[in-house]
């Protein structure tokens, strides 16, 4: 190694790159799949889920439903031994001493902290959560509020509805929530103002119905319990009790257009793609813990193959070593070993660099994948165990082969230096083209992914979101009140073009046309909204305060609602349509229709769309448009009149343009992540290469020399050192091309607008890689092309 220091450094510098990436997608995938698993009961806890079939195909899989399930399951199936109602779905004001926060509770069961476990620093788990206006805190949020975790008996006042403050108690504080976990217990308030028809909070008034909710509810089962038999019970008992429902409304129950329920275990909630992570729920997809993975091992084989490669062409200096301790006596099993020791030392050597690389990046890494990790949480003796385990793997593969190989070597020829290792060294060549071959399929894939994400972020979805700013007002029955207020106060700012309300994409409904059911999103939206938004209207009128039953009778849909219909833009005007999932409400008349624009993210299809100004149905954001020339002003006047129509309320805004940017976060983070692998794949195969032209020129430093002598031109002897290595790169491209062509389209179908897969990405690919090969090359074959030939023929 000392005597090699360069080679050598190469060899350990790769390797440790590769065992550093392992170790990192071993604690990534390792939170992943711990999710919940500290949960004493989590082998028999089960989340209720639901189906909803339109037409025969899936429209909605979800875990929101009704707060009677819990309770009324457990009391009528066998096997289901007790339930907790879990919700998330909406923000509180807190407000302790002169300070106001928002923040996001968990509204939960008073059985909460007896069936998941979250330990109490203080408190009583069986009684923490029994009164209306009791809070149990997190260490932290105790901290935050109070500077103590001493706070048992301490009140917060908490606005969760209408527009007044309740004095809550403080009964526990519970340990903070580990990272893996899919709950978070910052503040757990009771669920009971859900449930109740009258509460104490302010009038709020729910009537709980066997159909819709917003309860995640979990049922323990006994540890013999029968998961179909319980699920077949669920799916009777609901239809049963919604059947009865709908009787005493004079309604006719359709079992066709009804939920389909079912069970998931806790452990599975984490990596769910279909469940929505709404509702307290911290989801993951599994797809990016494959990548991850994939990323992984393709650059630890990289790394591998480097050393193989490396090792092996280093073999030709210790010819003469192995030679002579063949004839002492040394046997093709102890050379064997001995190689295998050597790669187990530099392995180790690398290892431990690799631990260190490691801990210096978690941070960053930590950034890149949206995560938490840390040695301290996560390592155990299985981390142990996986690491360790890696090493051997690791040193293994790269030894393995190269003992073969040196061990071989016959002690005649390597005495008199007639042992060649050149020419057609088929293995070497092919495991040089693999490594070539992954790097180039993942700098295709950089491409494709960046080339997507650039056209979904630029692209034009259909409305105006420039210079518009947006924040969120009290969801409540004064919600029209305070819009109003809004605009009267603001429209008068000379930096202000416009104000609207609108909630969209936030409501699904089955609306019934003609026997036909038409999964829709039903939204909310104030009539300067489509102006503003520079939405098109193609056919009929805007909604309008000369028409007063436009309030609750009149809906403007969008093209892909006619379409869905089976009607034209025109014919589509004057129809009316009815609420497959609450008949009870009067039919409403389509006054108009709008081109379709995507105001979610673009991975879907923009779905069937209708408008209403629906007043039983709250607004939840308001909108501003803002004159582009003098931002600071025109935000300091919407500052101003928030503080002034809702004191009491935290403002933050968001323009427009940042949260529609919001719905990739998912996708940029792992196009950071593709490209920094991108990079890395690049990197190391370009240490390898060079260690291979360091050792090819090496050899054939006579060669060269002769040449020279012979009358070859610089460039001659350039072009001859670097052609084999262009050729093999070629051929690494024709393999690679491909992979990479399948993994992308493949990627794609992600997407419901996509790009196409150009010819021009596999030649970017193809030229970067090649220009890089040729300054990895270009350095050494120059600088050997050129030294004095007197030098390297002195010794013949």
């Amino acid at each position: 190694m000392l005597r090699n220091k360069v080679i050598s450094g190469i060899k350990i510098l790769g390797l440790s790159i590769g065992l550093s990436t392992c170790m990192l997608i071993f604690l990534f995938a390792k939170d992943e799949i711990t999710f919940d698993q500290f949960h004493q009961n989590k082998a028999n806890l089960y989340r209720i889920t639901e189906t909803f079939k339109a037409r025969g195909e899936l429209s909605s899989f979800g875990s929101f439903g009704s707060p009677l399930w819990g309770r009324y399951f457990a009391e009528e199936i066998p096997g289901v031994k007790g339930y907790v109602g879990v919700t998330s779905w909406r923000h509180v004001t807190v407000k302790h001493g002169n300070d106001v926060f928002t923040e996001l509770p968990l509204f939960a069961d008073d059985n909460f902290f007896s069936v998941f476990t979250f330990p109490l620093l203080q408190g009583n788990k069986n009684t923490a959560l029994k009164e209306l206006h009791s809070v149990v805190l997190s260490r932290d949020m105790a901290m935050k509020y109070f500077g103590t975790t001493d706070v048992i008996g301490k009140m917060l006042q908490v606005r969760v509805f209408g527009d007044n403050f309740d004095n809550f108690t403080v009964t526990a504080v519970a340990e903070n929530a580990p990272p893996n976990s899919t709950f978070k217990v910052d503040i757990v308030l009771p669920l009971d103002p859900f449930e109740n028809t009258q509460n104490e909070y302010s009038g709020y008034r729910t009537d709980p119905s066997w159909e819709g909710g917003d309860v995640n509810t979990f049922l323990l089962l006994s540890p013999k319990g029968d998961i179909k038999f319980i699920e077949k019970r669920m799916q009777q008992l609901y239809e049963k009790n919604v059947k009865e429902e709908l009787e005493k409304k004079d309604q006719k129950y359709d079992s066709s257009n009804r939920w389909r329920l079912g069970l998931q275990p806790l452990t599975n909630t984490h990596l769910s793609t279909k469940i929505d992570s709404a509702n307290g729920a911290n989801t993951s997809n599994p797809i990016y813990s494959y990548i991850l993975s994939c990323v992984a091992v393709f650059i630890l084989i990289v790394a591998c193959i480097n050393f193989i490669n490396l090792a092996i062409a280093q073999s030709l200096r210790r010819t003469k070593e192995i030679g002579i301790r063949k004839v002492s006596g040394g046997t093709r099993n102890q050379l064997i070993k001995q190689f295998l020791l050597e790669s187990f030392l530099v392995s180790l050597l690398a290892f431990v660099i690799a631990i260190v690389i490691t801990n210096a990046i978690l941070p960053f890494f930590n950034q890149l994948a949206n995560k938490q990790l840390s040695f301290s949480y996560l390592t155990d003796g299985y981390v142990y165990a996986g690491f360790f385990l890696l090493l051997l793997v690791t040193s293994f593969i790269a030894g393995f082969y190269p003992s073969l190989v040196l061990s071989a070597f016959q002690p005649a020829k390597v005495l008199y230096s007639r042992e060649k290792l050149t020419g057609k060294n088929y293995f070497t060549k092919t495991l040089f083209i693999l490594q070539f071959s992954l790097a180039i399929c993942l700098i295709i894939g950089a491409i494709a992914v960046n080339t997507q994400l650039s056209y979904v972020l630029h692209a034009d979805r259909g409305y105006d979101t420039k210079n518009v700013v947006h924040f969120g007002i009290p969801a409540n029955g004064s919600s029209d009140r305070v819009v109003a207020m809004f605009k009267s106060e603001l429209i008068k700012q000379p930096n202000i073009v416009g104000v609207t309300a609108a909630n969209i994409g936030q409501r699904g409904a089955m609306m019934e046309f003609e026997g036909q059911t038409i999964p829709t999103w039903q939204n909310k939206i104030d009539r300067d909204g489509f102006n503003i938004f520079k939405i098109q209207l193609i056919s009929g009128r805007n909604f309008s305060p000369d028409y007063p039953s436009d309030i609750n009778h009149s809906i403007i849909v969008n093209e892909t609602f006619v379409r869905s219909a089976g009607l034209n833009i025109h014919s589509a005007l004057g129809k009316t349509v009815k609420d497959g999932m609450y008949p009870d409400r009067e039919p409403v008349m389509i006054v108009g229709v709008i081109k379709d624009f995507a105001y979610q993210s673009l991975h879907d299809k923009i779905p069937a769309q209708m408008y209403s100004q629906d007043t039983g149905y709250h607004y939840f954001h308001l909108f501003v448009k803002i004159q582009p020339n003098n931002v600071p002003k025109a935000l300091d006047a919407i500052q101003n009149a928030y503080k002034k129509i809702l004191p009491d309320y935290v403002y933050s805004y968001k323009f427009l343009d940042e949260s529609n940017a919001e719905d990739f976060t998912s996708d940029t983070q792992w196009k950071r992540i593709v490209n920094i692998a991108s990079v890395l794949f690049v990197f190391i195969s370009c240490m390898g290469l060079l260690g291979l032209v360091m050792l090819s020129i090496g050899q054939r430093t006579k060669e060269i020399g002769i040449r020279k002598v012979l009358g070859a031109a610089v460039s001659r002897i350039v072009v001859l050192i670097s052609k084999e290595f262009i050729i093999l790169i070629s051929v690494a491209f024709v393999v690679g091309a491909p992979v990479a062509y399948y993994f992308i389209n493949k990627w794609l179908q992600d997407f419901a607008y996509r790009i196409h897969i150009g010819w021009w990405m596999f030649a970017a690919a193809g030229i970067l890689v090649l220009v890089v090969t040729l300054m990895t090359i270009s350095f050494h074959a120059i600088r050997a092309a050129r030294a004095n030939p007197a030098k390297s023929l002195k010794t013949e």
